[in-house]
């Protein structure tokens, strides 16, 4: 069912109950106050009757039953009964039978009393009031009544009133509770229609969110928010499947012309050596490329983050030196390992070690020959700090700003040897400082030459 016509079915069901409710109360009221007002002019009549009573005392002729000495003339239903019960005087609208029902009577008696009956002949309802009066001569009743068939008519012409005014009220009601909800879904419609005719490939189209600064206007924003987060993560996927292509592109090219180059049958065995060798080179290259997009691919992944062990750093970064070392002395690189044998973390060993290494391939890659390449490890308060320093050219300055992004490479000055990366090793490096709560920064040094500086958290 539409919300719009959910809120007007509420809208509708609250006036209803709340104008049947205030009818009811005020019909109530008002039959109360109409019969308080007989009441009051009961008791006044009641008063002025007892007061001839007590002052006739021995003065009433109980034989001449038309006597009227002790009822004015223009009462209208009012009867005294002696103490023995007897009708001593009575109204003509009241006639000659007892009014008083046996009950009724005997707590007349003993005090005050309100009741109501219909007259015989007539129905309309008849309020009475009994009280006795005490003379010498026993226990007098007096008993005047009044009709309530004005205040009943009062009550009925009320309650048609408030039954019309109540269906008017509710119709009203009705009506508004639909043009409310019907104008506070309209955003909701138009930022719904408008989110349906987002495609895929549509990258710019925001929603537009009504500038109301209420709830409506903050769910707009939200889903704004999420679609901008989202067509951002689209693009970014799309361009790294077209950079991973393009990355892929090249080593395959190159190893399909060598296999090709290899398979001529006037090639010599050392052309067929060199054609093997540089095939085995660019198959390396796609192992590495494939490793990391593999890494990006279980990185983005939606899932739970790999469980890690506190252990200590020190052998990691030992053995993550000697492998790198292997290809440093073929260019006459050293490097210079300085890290405490204490230093320990709470970490995933296997991305750290590949951050690490690409930490020290990046420093290699650059660095002169026959310089050297210092790999440092400290504590800095609660976290460590992993760094690579070489003494090549260092980072072209627009590029710092874009370092870790993926698929980013610095221009070839940055290259002494011609051979630039994938573009993915510092951007491996800040994926996994940030999948153990810590970040990477990159920097030129002042005396020349390139630092990248890895953090995490270290263990308490």
């Amino acid at each position: 069912m539409p919300i719009r016509i959910r809120l007007a079915a509420l809208a509708t069901l609250g006036a209803l109950v709340l104008s049947s409710i205030g009818g009811l109360v005020f019909l109530h009221q008002l039959r109360n106050n109409l019969h308080a007002s007989v009441d009051s002019s009961l008791r006044t009549r009641a008063n002025t009757l007892l007061q001839n009573v007590h002052d006739a005392q021995g003065g009433i002729d109980f034989q001449d039953t038309g006597s009227t000495k002790l009822l004015p003339a223009n009462e209208a239903i009012a009867q005294i009964l002696a103490p023995g019960g007897r009708v001593a005087e009575s109204s003509e609208g009241a006639g000659t039978t007892d009014l008083l029902p046996p009950k009724i009577a005997q707590a007349a008696r003993i005090g005050t009393i309100y009741f109501e009956r219909h007259l015989p002949g007539d129905s309309a309802t008849v309020r009475f009031l009994a009280t006795r009066v005490d003379r010498g001569d026993g226990r007098w009743i007096v008993i005047v009544g009044s009709s309530l068939e004005s205040a009943d008519n009062a009550v009925a012409r009320v309650r048609s009133g408030l039954l019309v005014a109540g269906a008017l009220t509710v119709l009203v009601a009705a009506a508004g509770g639909w043009v409310l909800a019907t104008l506070a879904m309209r955003p909701v419609e138009r930022m719904r229609r408008q989110a349906a005719a987002i495609s895929e490939h549509d990258d710019q189209t925001r929603l537009l969110v009504p500038r109301t600064h209420d709830e409506i206007a903050e769910l707009g924003t939200t889903m704004d928010d999420l679609l901008a987060r989202l067509q951002r993560a689209l693009a970014q996927q799309r361009a790294f499947v077209a950079d991973a292509g393009h990355e892929l592109r090249t080593p395959l090219a190159i190893l399909r012309t060598e296999l090709e180059l290899a398979s001529r049958p006037d090639r010599s065995a050392t052309e067929l050596r060199r054609a093997v060798t540089d095939a085995t080179e660019e198959t390396e290259r796609l192992t590495r490329l494939a490793e990391e997009l593999l890494f990006f691919a279980r990185h983005d992944e939606l899932g739970a983050p790999q469980p890690r062990e506190l252990q200590p750093l020190h052998p990691l970064f030992e053995r993550a030196r000697d492998a790198a070392q292997v290809r440093a002395r073929g260019r006459g690189i050293d490097i210079v390992l300085d890290a405490p044998p204490e230093l320990s973390a709470s970490v995933v060993a296997d991305d750290i070690r590949r951050a690490v290494d690409n930490l020290l391939d990046n420093a290699l890659r650059h660095a002169p020959a026959g310089s050297i390449v210092e790999f440092i490890a400290r504590r800095d308060g609660a976290a460590i700090e992993i760094s690579c320093k070489d003494r090549g050219p260092g980072f072209p300055p627009e590029f710092l700003p874009h370092a870790f992004e993926r698929f980013r490479r610095a221009d070839t000055a940055r290259s002494r040897n011609g051979v630039g990366g994938s573009g993915l090793g510092l951007a491996i490096v800040r994926a996994v400082a940030r999948e153990h709560g810590g970040d990477a920064e990159a920097h030129n040094r002042d005396g020349g030459g390139a630092s990248v500086v890895l953090r995490v958290p270290a263990a308490s």
